[in-house]
This record gives C-alpha cells, sequence and structure tokens, in this order.
C-alpha cells in the first residue's frame, strides 16, 4: 500500500467468505490482478500478428543454426530453411540441444491441472462469488479458480515422468476436496498438464552467446504475464542494440551442476515439502 498498490489483508473469516474455502489462517487480495485464458490469449496474439504480415509456421522444428556472413540460418526437421538478421529463442521449459547447454540450465517441472464438470449454481454461488483466482503458500502450492462455464478448475505441482493414467492427478483431486468438500459428488471431467522452467535464483535469463542470437529462459511458472512484457523489451533491444532497454542483465549460459540428477533430486525435493506441508496443515 505505501508503494500506491491496491492490496487488502485479510484474516481467517475474510479469506473464508471471500473463497469460500475453510482451513486458510488469512490471505491478501491484490485488486490489480485479473484472470486470463492463455489460449484465447494466445490466439488473438497471433491474430494480431498475422494481420500485420508476420508469418506463423506451426509443427517446424528447428534442427539447426548456422550464421554466414552476419545471416542467421535456421533449418528445420521438415528440410525449411529461413533467414534472419536476428533469432530468438523462447522454448523456456521445452528448451532442447539445439543452443549447447541452455536446457542445462534449467529444471523443468510438470504442472498438472484439473477441471470438474459444471457446479450447480447454488454450490457455484458459494465459492469464489468474486470471480477472483486464488494461490496459496504451501511449499507445494495449489492455485485454483472458477471458470466461466462454472467449472473448478485447479492446478499444482506433478510427478517428473510423463503421465499415464487419470491417477497421477489424484493429487490435485484431493486438494480441491480438502478445500471444498462438497465438491465430493462432482465429476472432475478434464485433467492436463504442461512445463515450467526453473532457474537457481527463480529470475528470467537473457542470454546472447553470439550477436543476433537472443535466448530467454526461466519464466518460473508465471510466463503469461511477464514473457508479454519481456517480449516487447527484448524486440526493442534487437532494433536499437541499447542494452538498457533489457530490464535482466545479458549472462552467459551457466549450466546447473549435475543437472543429469535433476529427476531424482527434483522428486525428493517435492516429497519433502509434501511431508513438511502435511505437518504443518
Amino acid at each position: 500500500r505505501a508503494r500506491g498498490a491496491d492490496v487488502k489483508l485479510l484474516d481467517r473469516a475474510e479469506i473464508a467468505a471471500m473463497i469460500g474455502a475453510k482451513g486458510y489462517l488469512g490471505g491478501w487480495l491484490d485488486r490489480r490482478a485479473g484472470v486470463i485464458d492463455p489460449l484465447s490469449y494466445t490466439l488473438e496474439l497471433a491474430r494480431v500478428a498475422s494481420d500485420v504480415g508476420v508469418g506463423i509456421a506451426e509443427q517446424q522444428r528447428v534442427v539447426r543454426l548456422t550464421k554466414e556472413a552476419g545471416v542467421w540460418r535456421v533449418s528445420t526437421q521438415g528440410g525449411a530453411e529461413l533467414r534472419a538478421k536476428a533469432v530468438v529463442l523462447a522454448t523456456n521449459a521445452y528448451t532442447d540441444g539445439l543452443l549447447p547447454g541452455l536446457a542445462r540450465t534449467i529444471v523443468p517441472l510438470h504442472s498438472f491441472q484439473i477441471a470438474t464438470a459444471p457446479l450447480p449454481a447454488e454450490l457455484a454461488a458459494s465459492i469464489l462469488p468474486g470471480g477472483q483466482a486464488v494461490s496459496d503458500s504451501r511449499r507445494i502450492l495449489v492455485y485454483y479458480r472458477k471458470g466461466p462455464d462454472g467449472r473448478m478448475v485447479l492446478g499444482g505441482r506433478g510427478r517428473m515422468a510423463l503421465p499415464s493414467s487419470a491417477a497421477d492427478w489424484a493429487h490435485c483431486e484431493r486438494a480441491l476436496l480438502r478445500l471444498y468438500p462438497a465438491l465430493a459428488g462432482i465429476a472432475v471431467e478434464k485433467r492436463w498438464f504442461g512445463r515450467v522452467a526453473m532457474t537457481p535464483d527463480h529470475l528470467p535469463h537473457l542470454h546472447e552467446p553470439e550477436k543476433g542470437l537472443l535466448a530467454v529462459v526461466g519464466c518460473q511458472g508465471r510466463g503469461v504475464g511477464l514473457m508479454s512484457a519481456l517480449g516487447k523489451r527484448m524486440a526493442g533491444y534487437l532494433a536499437t542494440g541499447d542494452v538498457s532497454r533489457l530490464p535482466f542483465p545479458l549472462s552467459p549460459i551457466r549450466p546447473i551442476p549435475f543437472h543429469a540428477f535433476r529427476q531424482v533430486g527434483v522428486a525428493a525435493t517435492i516429497a519433502c515439502y509434501r511431508m513438511l506441508d502435511a505437518f504443518e496443515r
């Protein structure tokens, strides 16, 4: 508030009334925030870009980058080739070996989400009546909201391996029922997952291993807003060469030590954090 932010601390009764869930000791409300559908937002960005002449090539995996006479040659798996003065790698948690060492600077984690069937009107009215989105402060946090069609949508960290059955989302369903026991009879109809990328310092990293080749990784699970803002700054830098336009310094690519053992380490950390969260509940 001292910095002009429209925020408010909430006590136990206020947070319970606002979200309809029990068990929280308190919370805070940030009225500057909002809720956005990432897919709809992405499709609209694509439409706007297409309208001004940007070409969008879907399902075209880039397999090689080479530079000749100051121009980048971008080769795809399908055999197509592009030439460009500048290239941006914004693959985040899906980064592969295209740029040596880059994939080893991040730890990709899986974020699992579920959505229930549309809730009956009376039940829906008692949950998040103001339409806010919620995330909590557990070590293994969960986040949730009510969709425009009345579904409850909840997400949280998932297993490191790829999911193989609906049982892999059971921890999300348990979290949902812990928060809202009245949803016990409501079916979970949709399950999906994606990857988020973490860096050791929990900040985005910007790299420029060669002039005209810019890489950004490390959204920390906040990529929709963060990368929208950062993309404009990166474009300004590539157009002008003015490094002051970048909100984060350019840094060398530094792989995380013992990166090959990340899955074991992350799985152990998640198990430990879940246990500590359970003890403190």
